[in-house]
């Protein structure tokens, strides 16, 4: 199986699985850093977890893009990358909710 036929799978559910994968990342780094222990929490942790998961999740939402931009695909294929643009939109909501949530309580809640 070449590179290409694994792409071209992947393309519609790349919103779905790298969308996933860079709210995980956001919330561990972020809420998690600032809620769990705030010791050693800072907003610059939760600003660079939220960067690099909207990150994460904005590369997944241009390959689902593409998908569903595109005239030739099937159906099927284009309903699954319209889900998985709906998730990232959801997912970005999340990555920056705990972001604004750090910058706003005061720190260990002092």
């Amino acid at each position: 199986m070449n590179s290409e036929r694994i792409r071209d799978g992947f393309m519609p559910w790349a919103a779905l699985a790298l969308g996933t994968a860079g709210f995980f990342l956001a919330h561990q780094l972020g809420s998690d850093a600032t809620f769990q222990d705030c010791r050693v929490g800072s907003p610059l942790i939760v600003i660079i977890g939220t960067f690099a998961g909207l990150a994460i999740i904005g590369l997944g939402a241009l390959g689902s893009w593409r998908v569903y931009g595109s005239e030739r695909e099937a159906p099927a294929r284009r309903f699954v990358a319209v889900v998985g643009l709906l998730a990232c939109a959801l997912y970005a909501i999340g990555v920056i909710l705990p972001l604004i949530a750090s910058l706003v309580i005061p720190r260990c809640w002092a």
